[in-house]
């Protein structure tokens, strides 16, 4: 006899027992809700921003539209992911900030992930909270730079190393999943790198863990995760080791006077208090002090967390003492120091006498950082508007005037003969990398527009890479300079006559504004004995009225 094929088969049943399951752990889990609330706000903001892409994020843009297995300063994976959402969703800021509202968001279920597993379930959804309310982890969750994937990757290394040294499985899990994180953060940010002598030593200072200083899983994990360096070195292989040359740049010797230092430190400092928030920043170095100074006693988590967040914070400081960071330098030492300060205020490390009343402290935090977080989203959709506008705590003038900028190049050249004649008509900036790349975003069918940097200047952005276009085969070109420019022998010799278009400048308020030149130029023939000067000439001087 046939079975009715309306009678559910044992495999359909157990498909909807599972789902129901599913169902049932997603509406019962805190969790969820959170990271779907958190990210429906992100999501929210980033559709209604009134503010432009920073100058980074449309440069990051304008590699995606070239795409290779290494670029200039970075890995290539931002440019990657770029690719891959305004591939999907067309080129338009959405589209550019979407992946750093998931990785951001998602980046703290690690983080939730480790501190259950440390502590308890409390722990990690604390943790997660905490940190997420945080003015650096929200502007990293809205704008989409390199730290977006890489402190996604970075969290998810913390989480499968750990599990990776502390299970007793044999299995290929962990091993798989830690390097495969390890080794797309080593694609999204060279940080990445520092991950593993911060492992190393963790293994190395926790008895329980020494041993495996000598285990196979580990050190195959290791080696599996920096074979996905093997494109970026190719890549700088093919073009003289830039990006190490680049990277190095960064600890080169740099002589100021101490008094600038000292200020440029104690900028450095302020601004860890307004990344992080000023109460959590302060109960997370009282309880990195405290687990050095109670480190026999330490638990091989607490140790773990000490690894990733007060060593790697303690080098950063020394070398801000000594030249300019950034302040998102110390953004992947804060996960760590969030998960071992949330286990102190609820009594779960064995940490003691880190906070008179930790219940007070731990009240302050979230507190101080809900207020922080909302004015960090208040900052860049009020301040705009206000009379604060320009003025020093204007974090948002990176933020604004590049779209007011295109339309008006637009508004000032969209009649010239250079720009009609063709469909692709030449459009080049010496301005810098930042209009370059604002104006590539932001101008209509986003051209492709080569930056000049001058000849003597080396490489100074991935553009200076680049192929400029070969200017003998274009008889005009539409040039945006910097106002009063000294422009580069080899574009300036190229073109015959040059005739001033006018200005456009966008106020930024507070006496602060954007500004650059806009020129048409013609080809004509340069002898060769002009083609070679030491120092360009101004274009006013061969301004045709």
């Amino acid at each position: 006899m046939m079975t009715s094929s309306s009678n559910p088969t044992p495999s359909s049943n157990a498909l909807r027992q599972q789902i129901e399951k599913w169902k049932f752990s997603i509406a019962q889990s805190p969790v969820v809700w959170l990271i779907g609330g958190l990210l429906a706000v992100r999501l929210l903001f980033i559709l209604f921003s009134p503010v432009d892409l920073i100058a980074d994020e449309s440069y990051y843009w304008d590699w995606s539209r070239r795409l290779d297995y290494g670029y200039y300063s970075k890995p290539p994976m931002i440019a990657w992911v770029n690719w891959l959402s305004t591939s999907l969703l067309g080129n338009n800021e959405f589209a550019v900030r979407l992946p750093a509202a998931l990785l951001g968001t998602f980046g703290l279920v690690f983080v939730y992930q480790l501190g259950a597993r440390m502590f308890s379930h409390r722990v990690g959804l604390v943790s997660m909270i905490l940190l997420a309310l945080t003015p650096g982890q929200t502007a990293l969750s809205f704008l989409m730079t390199i730290d977006a994937p890489f402190l996604f990757f970075w969290a998810g290394s913390l989480y499968g190393f750990w599990m990776l040294t502390s299970t007793e499985q044999t299995g290929l899990k962990w091993p798989v999943f830690t390097a495969v994180m390890i080794g797309l953060g080593i694609l999204s940010k060279q940080t990445m790198l520092g991950f593993f002598p911060l492992a190393g030593l963790f293994l190395l200072i926790t008895p329980e863990r020494r041993a495996m200083w000598g285990s196979a899983r580990v050190w195959l994990t290791a080696l599996a995760s920096l074979a996905f360096l093997t494109p970026v070195i190719l890549w700088n292989m093919q073009h003289d080791w830039i990006t190490l040359e680049h990277t190095a740049s960064h600890f080169s010797e740099n002589s100021t006077t101490w008094m600038t230092q000292f200020a440029r430190f104690g900028e450095f400092f302020l601004g860890q208090l307004g990344v992080v928030n000023p109460v959590l920043w302060f109960a997370i170095a009282f309880t990195l002090i405290a687990a050095v100074r109670q480190f026999p006693k330490l638990t091989a988590a607490e140790r773990y967390l000490l690894c990733f967040s007060g060593v790697p914070l303690v080098a950063i400081f020394a070398l801000s003492a000594t030249r300019r960071l950034e302040p998102n330098w110390p953004a992947a030492c804060y996960p760590a120091g969030v998960i071992l300060t949330t286990a102190v205020f609820f009594g779960r490390s064995t940490l003691t006498n880190v906070f008179r009343n930790r219940d007070v402290i731990f009240a302050r935090s979230w507190k101080t950082g809900l207020v922080c977080t909302l004015l960090t989203y208040a900052a860049i959709t009020i301040v705009p508007n206000s009379p604060l506008a320009g003025s020093p705590i204007d974090i948002t003038c990176r933020l604004r005037g590049w779209k007011q900028l295109a339309h008006e190049f637009d508004e000032l050249t969209k009649n010239e003969p250079a720009l009609k004649r063709s469909k692709n008509p030449l459009i080049i900036s010496t301005a810098g990398r930042d209009i370059t790349s604002a104006l590539a975003f932001y101008l209509p069918k986003n051209p492709l527009i080569p930056h000049w940097s001058q000849d003597d200047a080396g490489v100074l952005c991935q553009y200076d890479l680049w192929d400029k276009p070969n200017l003998k085969a274009r008889t005009d070109a539409i040039v945006i300079t910097q106002v009063d420019p000294k422009l580069p022998n080899s574009l300036n010799n190229s073109f015959s006559t040059w005739t001033s278009l006018g200005t456009i400048e966008v106020e930024l308020g507070g006496g602060r504004k954007r500004e650059y030149e806009v020129y048409r130029t013609s080809h004509a023939p340069v002898p060769e004995s002009t083609q070679v000067e030491n120092v360009a000439v101004k274009p006013q001087a061969k301004v045709v009225q």
